[in-house]
């Protein structure tokens, strides 16, 4: 079973904890420790963590959500839900150094998992 670990970090402790997970035996989490930290590969960084925002309001696991995914009807996201990631969809746009805006009516017009990656690509 897999668990959700949320950790809140300053730069000084997110490159420590970084370079203990690469000094440990677990590949997995030092990738996603580097994709996280470095963020050396954008596409890959803002798709985990569109799936993570996905995966927090729908409950599925990040495993399960899919491109081809339908927000309302394969991960059951109300228009309230798709309005609350405007919220996460800001942070990642930020996280990758933009100053653009993510607004609430181009979250509500989202009807795919694709078209959340396509939206934040076109913010950097």
């Amino acid at each position: 079973m897999k668990q959700k670990i949320i950790l809140s970090l300053n730069n000084v402790e997110l490159e420590e904890f970084r370079e203990l997970v690469q000094n440990s035996n677990l590949e997995d989490l030092n990738k996603l420790v580097n994709l996280v930290v470095q963020k050396d590969d954008p596409d890959s960084f803002i798709k985990r963590k569109v799936y993570e925002a996905l995966s927090d309001l729908s409950g599925f696991g990040i495993d399960f959500i899919k491109e081809s995914h339908k927000l309302k009807s394969d991960l059951g996201l109300t228009n309230y839900h798709k309005k609350s990631l405007k919220t996460y969809f800001q942070r990642i746009v930020k996280e990758l150094d933009s100053d653009k805006i993510v607004s609430v009516t181009e979250c509500e017009k989202l009807e795919k998992v694709s078209e959340c990656l396509k939206l934040i690509k076109s913010k950097i």
